[in-house]
């Protein structure tokens, strides 16, 4: 009985989502979309610094936790304590740059296209 129920509730959850897929409105794209050379350039730099974005957010993560490891496994080591701070410090001016840098395309991207 359990089997059943188990196998029951995995195709409801595998197939019932799939139906919302049906009920999409299909687009039509236009015929023949005239976009400026701006708008290219601004959309190109927008998925570099998404790309960027994505990857200095994966290290700043991988940097916090390798600092908070180094911090919690010093034993009292003010050398070890000094380099955990100091990475720590630079992790998130990496997440600051980061942030910054996706905030600032944004509003190039508002100010050049608008």
């Amino acid at each position: 009985m359990k089997k059943i129920i188990i196998v029951s509730l995995s195709c409801v959850l595998l197939f019932g989502f799939s139906l919302s897929v049906f009920a999409a409105i299909p687009t039509v794209p236009p015929e023949n979309p005239k976009i400026s050379s701006i708008d290219n350039i601004v959309e190109l730099l927008t998925r570099i610094v998404n790309w960027f974005f994505l990857i200095v957010m994966g290290l700043a993560v991988l940097m916090l936790l390798f600092a908070g490891l180094k911090w919690i496994t010093s034993a009292g080591n003010e050398e070890s304590i000094t380099t955990a701070r100091k990475m720590l410090i630079w992790a998130l001016v990496g997440i600051a740059i980061a942030l910054l840098s996706k905030g600032l395309v944004s509003l190039i991207a508002n100010l050049v296209v608008s």
